[in-house]
């Protein structure tokens, strides 16, 4: 994190004040994302898609998560195999092999041409004779009638010199769940192509825009192989990037969204009854956006809406639902946290359950708690006194007066007994505003111990103690100013231990990742040099002690590892990369552990000891996109928990 990000990242979260602050748990904020509706199993299946550049590592992320939509929920799934991240890819229900095909997009170094199929617990790579060529924001419709899924166009990326080209395509293939065959030679000139097949009429239509964004319509001729084009009284204002579905309720191709300026406007939403369009009344408009994702939900009559970019610089993470009746309604979850990161995640042994406050996400800052307990998440609606407007808090658990201790960045202090909130104000001493702090509770002292964190110019080496009634400051022996360190008291030493983190030396120095170690006795700290070394250069890790062990368990973080050369530079750039190693630190020496089915790489999830569960458990975090996933691990062997859709699951497909 550069100083630029991280006065960067003051004014968003400043901004963030304003903004919604619904809990929901859904997919991270993405476009170019796909989804597909699965009829078998009444469900939407959501795959991929590229997140916003990451002020952390300066790169996007070309994602590879699979989601499904309940019709009422988002449940993220984790199939054994699946296909790279990637965005823009064609996937296209076969109602008659009962599964989803996906074929295609862009991944993180170049165009896909990979074929691929999800039978509702697993994807399955096709591997075809023969396939089209790379490509992305190519669109496919299945033609029930012939059992053919037909795609046309795309785009292909070529890159020479450094620079990156792209290329429109115009060319139309069929694949029969086995072969791919290219039809005719070069089709119409249409550019972000999304087809239909509209059941009622036997019939692909083909929705797209020409070199000046104008709006082209084209059906298919199946038997001759062509596209022949259609030109109603009216067509779609605005059809870059919009969505085309079948509604399967009124029989007619349903058309929305798309973007041609950069002027915010209401959105709209159109319905073909074979001749034209009708732009349909509606009691609410969703924004518009180009690169989201939609189905038509069979089951529920409704269509679902998922993502893109509106006007503006970032994707989101808002679910639409469209009725006649109420039009387009934005939807939240509140049946788990949902997707964030700068939370805090507490054991309470005295109570046996985990308690998670606040956090962050692309849109919104949370105040809010909840409860983990047997397994279930549950929502504490106690308001009074309640922390709000608590950015980056950070937790600990006075074990000897069994509360739970948050301090807000503006250093404000609450206590949760369980059942009330108390709040301090108008203390005589207390530390100044500061953001990512670290914190624990010291059971050697009975006090809890607040370390360094940002003010949003420099770096802070303060140490606090909190003995439930005052703060008092301890001046002697600082450790090096830093923030998004690890800190835990430990139980082998019987102190409190710092490790890691962001920060300089002085306010003159460079920035440093730390990757040192520091103890704390009360009166000051005290370098700790591990004969066994330490994991290296990192910030913003998940880490917890484990009760039966008494170690600590690291995951994690932002790490800077070496780069390669870029000639005729011979040494090696530090780039940051979100680490996925897990440590695990003895009081006395670290180990790298080797695991079984590590969870993906991120920073500033969080990590605790389920006292119900008997695990050690970590949920959400952030790596290019906000996590909303939960991880337990036994022994050596890391294990998603997932959340349960709900509902029948079908057998596996035969292809």
């Amino acid at each position: 994190m550069s100083d630029f990000w991280a006065k960067r990242f003051l004014v968003v979260i400043s901004l963030l004040f304003c903004a919604s602050t619904a809990i929901a748990a859904h997919p991270s904020a993405r476009y170019e994302t796909r989804m597909a509706y699965d009829a078998a199993a009444r469900r939407g299946i959501l795959f991929g898609g590229v997140t916003a550049n990451d002020t952390g590592t300066k790169q996007a992320y070309y994602l590879g998560d699979t989601w499904e939509w309940t019709g009422t929920k988002w449940v993220q799934v984790f199939p054994i195999h699946s296909p790279a991240g990637r965005s823009g890819p064609v996937m296209v229900y076969d109602s008659i092999r009962q599964h989803i095909v996906l074929f295609g997009g862009h991944g993180t170094t170049a165009d896909l041409h990979d074929t691929w199929y999800f039978n509702g617990n697993d994807w399955v790579q096709i591997n075809t004779p023969n396939a089209p060529p790379a490509r992305f924001l190519s669109s496919g419709a299945y033609d029930s009638a012939r059992d053919k899924i037909v795609i046309f166009g795309g785009t292909q990326t070529t890159t020479t010199n450094n620079v990156v080209t792209n290329t429109t395509i115009y060319d139309t293939w069929e694949f029969d769940g086995t072969t791919w065959r290219q039809i005719g030679g070069e089709g119409p000139h249409v550019a972000k192509p999304v087809l239909v097949y509209d059941e009622a009429r036997n019939q692909v239509l083909m929705v797209g825009i020409d070199d000046k964004a104008n709006t082209l319509m084209y059906a298919y001729d199946a038997a001759a192989g062509t596209w022949k084009q259609l030109k109603p009284a009216t067509l779609p204002a605005c059809a870059n990037e919009g969505l085309l579905l079948y509604d399967t309720t009124n029989s007619k191709p349903f058309f929305t969204s798309g973007i041609c300026s950069l002027t915010a406007v209401d959105n709209e939403t159109l319905e073909w009854d074979g001749t034209n369009w009708t732009k349909l009344v509606v009691k609410a408009n969703a924004a518009r956006v180009f690169g989201a994702a939609a189905i038509f939900d069979i089951a529920r009559d409704t269509a679902v809406e998922f993502g893109g970019i509106p006007p503006g610089p970032s994707p989101w993470s808002i679910t639409y639902i469209f009725t006649f009746d109420a039009g387009w309604v934005a939807i939240n979850d509140t049946a788990s946290p949902g997707a964030r990161s700068l939370f805090s995640l507490t054991a309470d042994p005295a109570r046996n359950t985990l308690w998670l406050f606040g956090g962050m996400d692309e849109t919104s800052t949370f105040d809010d708690l909840w409860q983990f307990q047997n397994g279930i998440w549950s929502l504490i609606t106690v308001t009074d006194s309640a922390p709000t407007s608590c950015l980056t808090p950070t937790a600990a658990f006075d074990t000897d007066r069994s509360k739970l201790v948050v301090v807000c960045a503006s250093s404000a202090v609450f206590e949760w007994d369980g059942a009330k909130w108390a709040k301090f104000a108008g203390l005589k001493t207390e530390p100044g505003a500061r953001r990512f702090s670290s914190m624990t509770y010291d059971q050697t002292l009975k006090k809890t111990v607040l370390f360094g964190g940002f003010e949003g110019t420099n770096y802070i080496d303060e140490t606090w103690t909190w003995d439930g009634t005052q703060w008092s400051r301890v001046k002697n022996n600082p450790a090096p100013s830093r923030d998004l360190a690890s800190m835990w008291w430990d139980p082998t030493l019987k102190k409190t231990v710092l490790y890691g983190g962001l920060g300089r030396l002085t306010s003159d120095d460079r920035l440093t990742r730390y990757d040192d170690m520091w103890t704390f006795d009360g009166s000051g700290w005290t370098q700790l040099k591990p004969a066994s070394g330490t994991p290296g250069m990192r910030y913003g890790a998940q880490s917890a002690i484990d009760p039966r062990t008494n170690h600590l368990i690291l995951f994690g973080g932002l790490r800077a590892d070496n780069g390669t050369p870029v000639p005729p530079a011979t040494t090696p750039p530090q780039i940051q990369v979100y680490a996925g190693d897990t440590w695990e630190w003895d009081g006395t020496a670290w180990t790298k552990k080797t695991t079984v089915g590590a969870p993906p790489a991120r920073e500033n999830g969080g990590m605790a000891f389920d006292p119900t569960l008997n695990v050690m458990v970590m949920y959400g975090g952030y790596a290019g996109h906000y996590l909303s996933d939960m991880w337990t691990l036994t022994g050596n062997t890391w294990s998603v928990r997932p959340e349960t859709a709900g509902g029948r699951r079908r057998a596996v497909s035969n292809h």
